[in-house]
């Protein structure tokens, strides 16, 4: 048995780094506070997205010498919807993205990576918070706080499979709105990046807006769920030699919030930094903060065509991808360090540090009931014990 490791956080950066280095033959303790995996989320679904890199994500993830023992569902149409409430079909004969499934269920991503590290040797012990750790270490401890929450629901339907998309500031502020289902479970979230507090009101209008264009759409054992991230944390990679991998090192994508790809290379480098003797910082500087830059530039462009022109701008970006002959290759481009948007890089990092030092954490609520915990006074396990917070039967309204 080669050296020993100390991993916090059994989520996917964390199971990554457990398996890569389990089969190169280290002793791997993953100490996780939670009881589980995934305790983090509901059985909800996620995407796993397919348009960043050309290859195919389930292979991307297989050369990292992970298995996807995981239910991995392709999807190719998406139906989406400006403020004006006017459907667009998006359709791409290569899977737009995978609906993975979260949380400590069956056939999710995290039972998925948990069954490969426990069969590679990894040891895991559910129920330890550390707060001290000898030796090499990898943090993977997920988001630390609330830049953009998603609150939203679980249930069971009869509909068939089918995907959603709504851009609306009037249901998800800066953020987008999305409905997904499944072999009858759905999920029906709000991803909202300004007006947090108002998050209550946000989710009523996603119901609503839902159940009046998804004929027959109804919330059946509807289960309430939340969460959160930060994406404008400047990214912190290493310190007092702790490898810090995924949320927890500040790596999301910052337009949209997808994150599992960061986690998922992020634990696999770390872990190849350990390996190989290499610098996990310069690895990562290559690999990951070039991506992680342009979403932080996407998404002040965004807010600044939003600011100038209105939700309009809205339905302009829609329209743009929805008739681009190869959606997957449009999308990926815009992903790219590109020279005119690294202009703009020294704006962009000065409006990020802004806002991640002065976040407001005021909860203006009497009781608070923050699913993003930056007041300090709910406690970071809120959203678990809150129950359900507006009615699950939509009323029809003139617009989204």
């Amino acid at each position: 048995m080669g050296r020993r490791v100390t991993i916090v956080g059994a989520g996917p950066a964390g199971l990554t780094a457990a398996i890569t280095l389990a089969r190169a033959g280290w002793r791997v303790v993953v100490c996780e506070r939670h009881p589980g995996v995934g305790r983090r989320f509901a059985g909800d679904f996620q995407g796993l997205e397919n348009w960043s890199e050309a290859v195919d994500v389930l292979e991307w993830v297989r050369r990292m010498g992970v298995q996807v023992r995981f239910e991995a569902a392709p999807f190719h149409v998406v139906t989406f919807y400006g403020p004006d409430g006017r459907p667009r079909v998006l359709r791409t004969p290569r899977p737009l993205f995978y609906l993975v499934r979260r949380g400590d269920v069956a056939g999710s991503l995290d039972r998925g990576l948990l069954a490969e590290a426990l069969e590679a040797g990894v040891e895991i012990r559910f129920g330890k918070a550390l707060r001290h750790v000898e030796g090499p270490a990898i943090i993977a401890t997920g988001p630390r706080f609330g830049d953009g929450i998603c609150v939203g629901y679980t249930f069971t339907t009869d509909l068939p499979d089918q995907a959603h998309c709504i851009l609306s500031d009037r249901l998800a502020p800066l953020g987008y709105a999305y409905l997904l289902i499944r072999a009858g479970r759905a999920t029906l979230v709000s991803c909202q990046f300004a007006r947090l507090q108002e998050w209550r009101a946000h989710l009523a209008r996603t119901v609503e807006a839902f159940s009046r264009i998804v004929p027959g759409l109804e919330l059946r054992e509807a289960r309430f769920f939340s969460g959160y991230g930060n994406v404008f944390t400047p990214p912190r990679l290493v310190d007092h030699g702790r490898y810090y991998v995924g949320e927890a090192a500040g790596l999301q994508d910052a337009l949209w919030g997808f994150g599992l790809r960061y986690a998922i290379r992020s634990g696999y480098l770390a872990a190849q930094s350990l390996i190989r003797g290499v610098s996990y910082a310069a690895l990562a500087r290559r690999e990951l903060l070039p991506r992680h830059r342009v979403g932080l530039e996407n998404r002040a462009l965004l807010e600044a065509s939003r600011a100038l022109l209105g939700e309009r701008v809205y339905a302009w970006l829609l329209d743009r991808v929805v008739q681009h002959p190869d959606v997957r290759a449009y999308l990926r481009k815009h992903h790219r360090p590109l020279a005119w948007k690294r202009a703009l890089w020294p704006l962009v990092r000065l409006g990020m540090r802004f806002r991640s030092r002065y976040r407001d954490a005021r909860c203006r609520l009497r009781d608070c009931t923050c699913v993003w915990c930056a007041c300090g006074r709910s406690g970071r396990n809120e959203c678990d014990r809150m129950k359900s917070p507006v009615s699950t039967t939509g009323t029809p309204s003139s617009t989204i």
